[in-house]
């Protein structure tokens, strides 16, 4: 199974726990493969960082996500849709 990962899934299951952690683990079991756009890679690094201005004790722990997530999701580049 693949599936898409909304930026707050990612971020809840990193700072905050819960079912979007559960989905993290699940991912890391390999339950499942993690697609994504270069430009949701971008958004997760961003959002991740914001948040570890924020928090920075948990800053390179989201990084260590992040990084994991660009290591071993599966990134594709979607055409762009005509307007």
């Amino acid at each position: 199974m693949r599936a898409v990962l909304d930026t707050n899934v990612l971020v809840s299951g990193i700072y905050f726990g819960g079912v979007p952690s559960r989905t993290l683990s699940a991912w890391a079991a390999r339950q499942f493969e993690l697609v994504l756009s270069p430009s949701i890679l971008e958004e997760y690094q961003r959002v991740g960082e914001e948040l570890g201005r924020r928090y920075p004790g948990l800053a390179s722990h989201c990084d260590g996500i992040v990084a994991l997530v660009a290591t071993h999701a599966l990134i594709v580049s979607a055409p762009l849709r005509p307007r």
